[in-house]
């Protein structure tokens, strides 16, 4: 437990987690406020990047979210099991799937309605508040940049990875409010709700591997 509460990832979960918590009770409380200013900045997104074609946007944000679990995930924790992190592959499975249900439970409390109808380029249902692709991209960009840069030795390709990875995060979330689908206040939602959780799936990962370390000494 000690190891857990020093990890400066452990920190910066509570800190994110504070955050949030703040973010949402603000964006909660005053929908009718923050829902004009959405609309206006989802019609400048749009009419600034009016010339991306549909296909493009819908394969981006579709992007290793074509099922419940992330198929981007598999490679990554059959690599976890080859290099035996056994401990690493439990803490990323569990920490998604536990993201997910936290992520669900999130939109029936808040019951946001998702953007009218009319301003849907693809079909989406249900809730809004947070955006589930944005809280997974970010959760799942998280854990890959911090075993590639714990793992990799090859720092040309740790960065090109990186930089990948980072463009991926961002245009997840971009994709969501091009299409309609979010309010930019719901992918922000998400954005820090996923790098909290994987803040802290990161510091259980560091706790579990410290004691195999010192055990094994």
């Amino acid at each position: 437990m000690r190891e857990i509460i020093r990890s400066k990832f452990f920190i910066a979960s509570i800190a994110l987690l504070v955050i949030f918590a703040i973010y949402s009770g603000l964006v909660v409380s005053n929908f009718a406020f923050v829902t004009p200013i959405d609309l206006k900045i989802m019609a400048s997104v749009r009419a600034v990047f009016d010339f991306l074609p549909l296909t493009l946007v819908v394969l981006i944000t579709d992007f290793c979210f074509t099922s419940y679990f992330l198929p981007i995930l598999i490679p990554l924790l059959g690599f976890c099991i080859y290099l035996r992190k056994y401990t690493t592959f439990f803490c990323v499975t569990i920490g998604f799937i536990a993201l997910m249900q936290i992520s669900s439970y999130l939109k029936h409390i808040v019951c946001r309605d998702r953007p009218d109808v009319l301003l849907q380029r693809i079909a989406e249902t249900g809730f809004s508040y947070p955006s589930g692709h944005s809280t997974k991209s970010f959760f799942v960009g998280l854990i890959l940049l911090y075993l590639i840069n714990s793992w990799g030795k090859n720092e040309k390709f740790k960065y090109v990875f990186s930089i990948f990875v980072i463009l991926w995060m961002l245009a997840v979330p971009f994709t969501r409010v091009w299409l309609g689908v979010h309010y930019p206040t719901d992918v922000i939602g998400g954005m820090l709700l996923g790098v909290t959780w994987g803040c802290f799936i990161i510091s259980l990962i560091e706790c579990f591997n410290s004691k195999k370390t010192y055990s094994q000494k």
